[in-house]
């Protein structure tokens, strides 16, 4: 108590006198700030270009239409947060972000939003307008070696990425991405992927995925995880099938958290 109080008495509190000047100087800083925020909204608008996004985009308080079902997504998400107490979270493939910033503004979890394309960036100009804190979103391609040079997180989201990885690299290489992020799983993982009986992706994915459950169940078994469940389902992106939604916690000491990944991802 007393460091505390010394410490207190060390650092008195500056009293400044008002002045002219400096009332001038705040009201040039406020003015600085509006513009600097009036440019964001106009880049935000010109980046979306008046089409719907992936995810809901909120800027200014206004919520604008978007292409997935996500609210009821949001919810089991975030019920899987508060069970697992999580404080920090990492979503991979973020699109625009909508996850990363419902945790940090509903459940005040530091969260971490990454995505390959540039749609993060109608996400993000959101974001700063609306001055949201504990989130961030930022643009970057992750392979196995980039997921493992990351802090590890006590949730991390992959949701409807990986049938993405298997068109562009095949199976094995899917396999080595969910490993390397089952590394970086401190308590849980929230896995969805897209299927074999969306006509998008038939022939690109295996056979096997046209029973989500077993097939995923399987695939991240393989890939380091273990407790895998289901835990809600929604509309895939052209709404002809439903997607699954999975809950999953890694594998501790599992073999494939320690082994080095080939640089077939890369």
């Amino acid at each position: 108590m007393a460091t505390e109080l010394t410490a207190i008495q060390a650092y008195p509190e500056r009293r400044r006198r008002r002045s002219l000047g400096r009332r001038i100087r705040r009201v040039l800083r406020g003015l600085r700030w509006n513009f600097a925020f009036t440019l964001i909204k106009a880049a935000f608008y010109v980046a979306k270009g008046g089409g719907r996004t992936y995810e809901p985009v909120e800027i200014g308080g206004r919520r604008l239409a978007n292409v997935r079902d996500t609210d009821e997504r949001w919810q089991a998400v975030a019920k899987i947060l508060r069970e697992y107490d999580v404080r920090n979270l990492l979503d991979v493939g973020c699109a625009e972000g909508w996850f990363a910033r419902r945790a940090a503004t509903d459940l005040n979890i530091f969260a971490l939003g990454i995505e390959s394309t540039d749609t993060v960036i109608v996400g993000e100009l959101a974001r700063l307008h609306d001055r949201v804190s504990r989130v961030a979103t930022v643009k970057a391609f992750l392979t196995p070696e980039a997921i493992r040079a990351l802090p590890r997180f006590d949730a991390v989201l992959c949701l409807s990425v990986v049938h993405h990885v298997i068109r562009a690299l095949g199976i094995e290489a899917a396999e080595q991405f969910l490993a390397a992020l089952a590394t970086r799983v401190e308590k849980v993982f929230v896995f969805e992927i897209g299927t074999a009986n969306e006509i998008s992706w038939t022939e690109c994915l295996p056979a096997l995925s046209h029973d989500q459950e077993i097939f995923v169940r399987d695939l991240l078994g393989r890939s380091g995880f273990a407790n895998v469940r289901v835990i809600a389902e929604s509309a895939a992106y052209h709404r002809e099938a439903q997607r699954l939604l999975f809950v999953a916690e890694p594998a501790r000491g599992s073999k494939r958290e320690q082994a080095p990944l080939s640089a077939a991802v890369a």
